[in-house]
C-alpha cells in the first residue's frame, strides 16, 4: 500500500497527516498558532518531529501545501506567514522526495482525485475564504501555469477603479466576494451569524443577495475562460454553501456566455478540513503527471 505524508501550512495552523492510497488520513497532528506570530523554525520543527515519530511507515513522498507562490521546493511569497524566499528542503530533515504547491491546488487535487476523477476531466475548485483562489484540473492534470501561479482569480478585476486591494490593483474579485468582503458588507464578524440573520433580517438578506451577485460575476468570468465540467466551492464559505447554491447557480447561468448549451455543475466541497492534507499527500502523483506533458 502506498503511504504518503501531506502537510497543510495555513495562516492559523499547520496540519500534517499520514495518508494511504485511498485518501484516508491514518495518523495526524496539528500545530495551532493561537493568534500568536509563528516562526518558520517552529513550523518545521513540528513537521520534523512528526515525521521522526512515525518512522514505522514506509513513506513514499512528502507533499506540502502553502498559501502562496511556489516553484520547485521554494516558497517565494506567503501573505500572512514568515515563509517567503525559503527552500523547504533546507528545513526538513528527511531524504524522502518532497513536493510543494499552493494550498488551493492541494484542495482541488484532493476533491478531484478522491471524489470526482471518475466523472470529470476538466474541473476546478474555487476556495472562498479570507481571499479567493482556484485550483484547476485540465484533462485530468493539474494546471499550474508557467510560473506556478495559475488560479489567482481573487485578483481578477470585476469593478474597474473599485475598492483597493493589497495586491496593488483596484476592484479585485476578492474585495467583493471573499468571506472577508461579506463580513465587511454586513458589519458582522461571523459567517454563521450572517446566514442565521439573513433568514429574518431583510437588510442582511439584501446584502447577502448583493454578495451572491458579486460572487456570480467572478465565477461566470472564470467559467467563460475555462469551460470546466464541474466547479466546486471550497474554503470557509463551503460550510454554508448549500444555503446559497441555488441562487448562485441561477445568477451564474444568467451571466455566462454559453448559457444555451453549457450545463453548469456546481457543488460544495466534501472533504472540508481534510482536503489540504490529502491533496498535499497526492502532489507527487500530480507533479509526475505535469512532467509527462
Amino acid at each position: 500500500m502506498t503511504i504518503n505524508i501531506g502537510i497543510d501550512i495555513g495562516g492559523n495552523h499547520t496540519g500534517i497527516g499520514i495518508v494511504n492510497e485511498n485518501g484516508q488520513i491514518i495518523q495526524s497532528d496539528i500545530l495551532n498558532y493561537n493568534n500568536h506570530a509563528i516562526e518558520v523554525n517552529a513550523i518545521f520543527e513540528f513537521i520534523n518531529q512528526f515525521i521522526h515519530s512515525h518512522q514505522e511507515y514506509e513513506i513514499q513522498s512528502i507533499g506540502v501545501g502553502v498559501p502562496g507562490i511556489v516553484t520547485g521546493s521554494t516558497i517565494h511569497y506567503t501573505c500572512n506567514l514568515p515563509l517567503g524566499h525559503i527552500d523547504v528542503k533546507d528545513y526538513m530533515r528527511s531524504n524522502i522526495p518532497i513536493y510543494l504547491s499552493n494550498d488551493v491546488n492541494c484542495a482541488a487535487i484532493a476533491e478531484y482525485d478522491i471524489v470526482d476523477h471518475n466523472f470529470y476531466s476538466n474541473y476546478a475548485l474555487v476556495a472562498i475564504g479570507t481571499g479567493i483562489g482556484a485550483g484547476i484540473i485540465i484533462n485530468g492534470k493539474l494546471y499550474s501555469g508557467i510560473s506556478n501561479s495559475a488560479g489567482e482569480i481573487g485578483h481578477m478585476v470585476i469593478e474597474k477603479d473599485g475598492l483597493p486591494c493589497r495586491c496593488g490593483r483596484r476592484g479585485c474579485f476578492e474585495q467583493y466576494a471573499s468571506c472577508t468582503a461579506l463580513k465587511k458588507m454586513t458589519h458582522l464578524d461571523s459567517l454563521k451569524e450572517i446566514f442565521y440573520l439573513s433568514e429574518t433580517n431583510e437588510v442582511i438578506a439584501n446584502v447577502l443577495d448583493e454578495y451572491i451577485n458579486n460572487l456570480a460575476e467572478g465565477l461566470a468570468n472564470f467559467i467563460n475562460l475555462f469551460d470546466v465540467e464541474m466547479l466546486v466551492i471550497g474554503g470557509g464559505l463551503s460550510r454554508f454553501g448549500e444555503h446559497i447554491l441555488p441562487k448562485l447557480k441561477s445568477k451564474i447561468s444568467e451571466k455566462i456566455c454559453n448559457k444555451y448549451t453549457y450545463d453548469l455543475n456546481l457543488k460544495v466541497a466534501k472533504l472540508r478540513n481534510d482536503a489540504g492534507i490529502i491533496g498535499a499527500s497526492l502532489l507527487g502523483k500530480y507533479t509526475h503527471l505535469e512532467e509527462e506533458t
